[in-house]
């Protein structure tokens, strides 16, 4: 599957499959992808800044299927309270994009030191990023 179609072709049922395409190339064999999968199923926010903004392409790819198997939950009404509604033609980079500066500014609060789960943080930005009504606020 090519990453940069990942945001439109996975759906909320496919989260897992997508995060696994998005992530699976870069993962090391054995002990390493098994490590590395238990991570990704737990992330905290302030470990999800850290490999979006690693400058290590092999992290970064994880932060953006994170991200993007987040997003794609959120894209479905059977999954998510709050939807989002990512362009047609938006690549998963470009959503990674938009999100790491919004970690960037919540590098020092508390959501980041205190264990917040990466969901809990990633997900309002997601909703207000991509928001279906333009103009309105996202419903929590």
């Amino acid at each position: 599957m090519n990453k940069n179609r990942l945001a439109v072709r996975c759906s909320g049922a496919l989260l897992a499959a997508c995060i696994l395409a998005a992530t699976g190339p870069a993962l090391a064999a054995g002990e390493a992808a098994k490590q590395l999968t238990t991570t990704l199923s737990f992330m905290r926010a302030e470990q999800l800044y850290e490999l979006c903004t690693s400058g290590r392409q092999n992290e970064e790819d994880h932060c953006e299927g994170f991200i993007v198997g987040v997003a794609a939950m959120m894209q479905s009404e059977q999954f998510s309270r709050v939807k989002v509604c990512i362009p047609k033609g938006t690549n998963s980079r470009e959503v990674m994009d938009k999100v790491v500066p919004y970690l960037r500014e919540k590098a020092d609060t508390t959501d980041m030191r205190a264990g917040t789960s990466a969901v809990a943080v990633i997900a309002p930005a997601l909703a207000t990023l991509y928001r279906c009504t333009p103009g309105k606020a996202p419903q929590f």
